[in-house]
């Protein structure tokens, strides 16, 4: 019986992201087989035949037993169809490994909404970032039995950083654009930015130090604490980007985490239980704090911080919470 892990995605290359990639890499252990879905067909006479012709070839395999479809999928028309296959299979279990639920992105499109969840609810399990998100799932008539995923691996090609010089240093790694706070912080202590569309804006404490792969980046985050925050706003995550950290699990906090960096998170973000748990980085209600939080904390304090990321890093290269999830699968 196979098991496949699907994905969208061009011939020949990704159409997701770093986080997707991961996923596929480390499953393969498990001896999940990779299959890439086209969902960026010209027109709509190529989106018809992609689905009733060449997405049949999948469907010919009579030993499908998983699959695990990463969403989201670019494309409902393709999903609807792909899935709808998939339930004339019978025996064969469909797992759904939530990226981004798209409604709450997009916080008000009910017609989104509407799709995924009748989605979901057609899925055997689902696969959640973590209790916030599978709560709101579960308000929104999702009845589908999940998983709380936890955290994202990530496969980190460098070694971890473990003895660097306590300077209280920060660092800030994402697509600039939508992190307009960026324009109106204001620190005494250095703030490095990663990414594209830099604001031209900001402070001379802030510093933007380029933009490089997921695989060149962690040579470059050489700082003492990673920050996660979105939004325009200093004193709490806002607008859509900042009300979606509410539920997700932003993919930078497993960057941090896996080079060896505490991370400083919004207190309301639904992954500031698992840091403050973890205790691998500190919560703050607002950016104006992070001065005082620098100043008051102690290299002592700083050091256990480190060396518990240490050893969570360690987990997160290895696919220990996608391992999880496989184990967990099995007893569903």
């Amino acid at each position: 019986m196979a098991n496949y892990v699907v994905t969208s995605g061009e011939p020949g290359k990704m159409g997701g992201s770093k986080a997707k990639e991961d996923i596929i890499n480390f499953l393969a252990k498990d001896n999940y087989i990779s299959f890439m879905i086209n969902p960026y067909q010209t027109n709509k006479f190529s989106r018809i035949w992609y689905t009733h012709f060449r997405l049949k070839k999948f469907f010919s395999n009579d030993e499908i037993n998983n699959v695990i479809l990463q969403h989201p999928i670019p494309s409902p028309y393709i999903v609807d169809n792909f899935v709808k296959q998939l339930e004339k299979k019978g025996k064969t279990k469909l797992i759904i490994w939530i990226h981004d639920v798209q409604s709450l992105q997009r916080n008000g499109d009910r017609k989104k909404q509407e799709w995924e969840i009748k989605l979901f609810n057609k899925a055997d399990v689902l696969i959640v970032h973590n209790k916030k998100m599978q709560a709101w799932l579960r308000e929104k008539k999702v009845l589908t039995p999940m998983i709380v995923l936890g955290i994202f691996d990530y496969d980190n090609p460098v070694p971890i950083q473990e003895n660097v010089p306590y300077e209280k240093t920060i660092c800030f790694a994402g697509a600039l654009f939508k992190s307009t706070f960026l324009s109106k912080l204001k620190v005494k202590h250095r703030l490095y930015t990663f990414g594209p569309d830099m604001p031209k804006v900001h402070s001379e404490n802030i510093i933007y130090s380029g933009q490089f792969t997921p695989e060149e980046l962690p040579s470059h985050l050489t700082q003492n604490f990673g920050l996660i925050w979105d939004g325009p706003e200093i004193q709490t995550c806002a607008g859509t980007f900042g009300h979606y950290q509410l539920y997700n699990n932003p993919h930078k906090a497993s960057l941090y985490i896996s080079t060896g960096i505490p991370v400083i998170i919004w207190s309301k973000a639904a992954l500031a239980d698992f840091v403050l748990e973890n205790k691998i980085g500190v919560v703050v209600d607002s950016l104006e704090e992070l001065d005082d939080l620098l100043d008051n904390l102690s290299e002592e304090d700083y050091q256990v911080l480190k060396n518990n990321v240490v050893r969570l890093a360690e987990k997160l290269r290895s696919g220990y919470f996608t391992k999880n999830v496989i184990k967990q699968l099995a007893e569903i």
